[in-house]
């Protein structure tokens, strides 16, 4: 697979789908990872969140591959991931966890501490977040799959 199309964040009150990059087994840093799997999307919703941002109401920066509230079905898998085989139906939580770190054992994870290098907390496609590839697209990557999904 080399192709994927996203809706793409071009600015206030802008939004297109556009040719994206089909998601690698890698972080937004570019480390790779086994931990995770890659989803052909199957559903996803509009979150007032997403709103927010095309509204032009945050810092969402242009180039943004926006949404967090996805279903998908596991099309690849990492060499670590153990819990998930390939063609399961999944629905992907908003935020993006490790499920190691303080934050995640105390089941805070909406703040958790290792998935944005800038502050506590990551999510897909949102604002500020980690630059996590949002899932109103076509293929997406889930990071630490054996505890998001």
């Amino acid at each position: 697979m080399t192709g994927n199309r996203g809706v793409v964040y071009l600015g206030s009150g802008k939004v297109e789908v556009q040719k994206i990059d089909y998601p690698k087994m890698q972080d937004p840093r570019g480390r790779k990872i086994e931990h995770g799997v890659i989803l052909k999307v199957v559903s996803t919703n509009i979150c007032g969140s997403d709103q927010h941002m095309v509204r032009g109401r945050t810092t969402a920066q242009v180039g943004l591959v926006l949404g967090h509230e996805i279903t998908g079905e596991v099309i690849e898998k990492g060499s670590d991931v153990e819990s998930l085989k390939i063609g399961e139906l999944v629905s992907v939580p908003f935020n993006v966890a490790c499920g190691r770190c303080r934050s995640c054992k105390e089941q805070h994870t909406g703040v958790c501490l290792t998935v944005n290098p800038a502050r506590a907390g990551g999510a897909y496609g949102y604002v500020d977040m980690g630059d996590w590839t949002g899932g109103q697209a076509e293929y997406v990557l889930v990071p630490y799959a054996d505890f998001n999904l």
